[in-house]
């Protein structure tokens, strides 16, 4: 009895040592809010995350293009797509699906 004791604790320990490596690991991209100022580190420029709704035939691109007119003469594309994947980490920027609301960077 004292043997099953000991093991079921040594199980509980080891779960609860795995589950806090799990808590620290992970990124905490899911917590932001739609209007949090979100800091890229290369170039020290700030954005906020903006929801918008997909319609068909829109990119990343052209939508990053709409809301930022100011962008037009200097688009970084490795940068926006970049800071689209981390807005959105589970969806593929090269194929969006129209009615599904994605977050997109609004350059300051």
């Amino acid at each position: 009895m004292d043997f099953i004791k000991k093991l079921v604790s040594l199980m509980v320990c080891l779960m609860a040592v795995y589950i806090i490596y799990q808590d620290i690991t992970q990124e905490d991209i899911y917590s932001r809010k739609e209007d949090e100022v979100v800091r890229d580190a290369p170039s020290s420029t700030f954005y906020h995350v903006i929801p918008i709704k997909v319609q068909a035939d829109d990119t990343v691109l052209s939508i990053v293009e709409r809301i930022n007119p100011q962008l037009h003469q200097e688009l970084d594309v490795n940068r926006i797509l970049s800071d689209f994947q981390l807005s959105n980490p589970n969806s593929d920027p090269f194929s969006l699906s129209p009615g599904e609301i994605y977050y997109f960077p609004k350059y300051n």
